[in-house]
């Protein structure tokens, strides 16, 4: 769908009418990307809607799901565009040094300024102290909306707790918050995380299987242990690789979302297990990982990907890197999560949120596998970082 009628609000909840129904999981199916245009800005709307429940406006949300799973009524045809203008947000986000974030950011920012939402960025290179400090002076400020994605789901416990007694609601993207915080947000907007976990296990086996691997030792670099975003993932990539027990997980490790170290330690496994079989299959949480995982197995003089039957490497958010590597034939395959993406859907629900609209309490964007046979369909989307 690419709704371009002159701004109005009411295209936001076509677009949500024009979803297919519950799965039996329970979570909206058969959603596209799609853009949908209000007021001059386009949005990306992909949403899942599971755990459906009401916020208040004053932080308070609903955790259990309406028995139907139906998203909220839509407004009449007289709906007028969303009047946010003068509302204020803090921007609570990982720092501009890491690719992902700047773009992530960026286009929150730009979706909300162009509402006339004033929006304060404070941003931190992946430092949970730094980002408490200011989460506090977000606190402080009392603004209409907290947009908070996390360093350290444990660590924002209290800062977020405190959040909740002044009435600043709170929503939490990219990741979902430690269950001890789970009261102080209105809603979670993430990326389905899970799947993008299950793609890069499925890539893996896939390239083995191709590179003419009857078994095979696999390792992951993995982002921040301290956030949801990289359990969840990693728990999934686990459980869908245990399905072909003839390849295994020997080395799980967290890289910190960090390239340079993502190569070290890759290098250094590498060198502990050639003489066990070698590695056949490497998971780089971030495509930028991935590549860095290439690069250090060339320095090793390994060979890398199917045509070499050599080292299969996947990521599972992609960049242009990532692209560029599969079109090579180096990098067997990756996830969506592109930042814009990923960013718009912030953008659209915040504006909902601050406009008064209910919304759910979890909205789960649809990611895609990427490989070379589904490259022409995501090379545009996963190019922009």
């Amino acid at each position: 769908m690419n709704d371009q009628h002159g701004g109005k609000f009411e295209s936001l909840w076509k677009a949500r009418q024009n979803m297919h129904g519950l799965s039996t999981s329970g979570k909206w199916t058969g959603v596209k990307r799609g853009l949908v245009a209000f007021a001059g800005v386009t949005l990306a709307v992909t949403p899942i809607l599971t755990a459906c429940g009401s916020s208040n406006g004053s932080g308070s949300s609903s955790a259990a799901p309406t028995t139907s799973g139906s998203p909220a009524p839509a407004p009449t045809s007289q709906s007028a565009a969303p009047d946010v203008k003068g509302k204020t947000v803090k921007l609570v986000s990982c720092g501009d040094v890491n690719p992902w974030c700047a773009v992530y950011n960026a286009t929150i920012i730009k979706d909300l300024e162009a509402q006339g939402v004033v929006v304060e960025y404070l941003q931190d290179p992946f430092d949970s102290a730094l980002q408490i400090q200011h989460l506090a002076s977000a606190i402080a400020a009392k603004p209409d909306l907290i947009l908070l994605e996390p360093d350290d789901d444990k660590s924002l416990v209290p800062s977020m707790q405190q959040a909740k007694a002044a009435g600043i609601p709170i929503i939490y993207n990219n990741s979902h918050p430690d269950p001890a915080a789970a009261d102080a947000v209105v809603s979670v907007v993430n990326a389905d995380q899970a799947a993008l976990g299950r793609f890069a296990a499925q890539n893996c086996v896939e390239g083995m299987q191709a590179a003419g691997f009857t078994s095979g030792n696999v390792i992951a670099l993995t982002g921040s242990d301290y956030t949801a975003t990289s359990n969840d993932r990693i728990t999934a990539f686990i459980e869908e690789l245990a399905k072909t027990p003839e390849y295994k997980l020997v080395s799980n490790q967290n890289a910190n979302w960090d390239a340079a170290l993502t190569g070290k330690l890759a290098s250094q496994l590498f060198a502990q297990y050639a003489s066990q079989g070698g590695i056949q299959c490497a998971y780089g949480m971030a495509d930028y990982q991935a590549n860095a995982i290439i690069q250090a197995a060339q320095q090793a003089g390994l060979p890398v990907g199917v045509d070499n039957k050599g080292l299969i490497v996947t990521g599972s958010n992609c960049f242009k890197v990532g692209i560029d590597n599969i079109k090579a034939g180096l990098q067997y395959g990756t996830g969506t999560q592109a930042p814009d993406v990923e960013g718009h859907a912030v953008a659209y629900w915040a504006i909902q949120f601050l406009s008064g609209e209910t919304i759910p309490t979890e909205n789960l964007t649809e990611e895609y596998r990427v490989t070379m046979a589904t490259l022409a369909d995501h090379e545009a989307e996963c190019t922009k970082a």
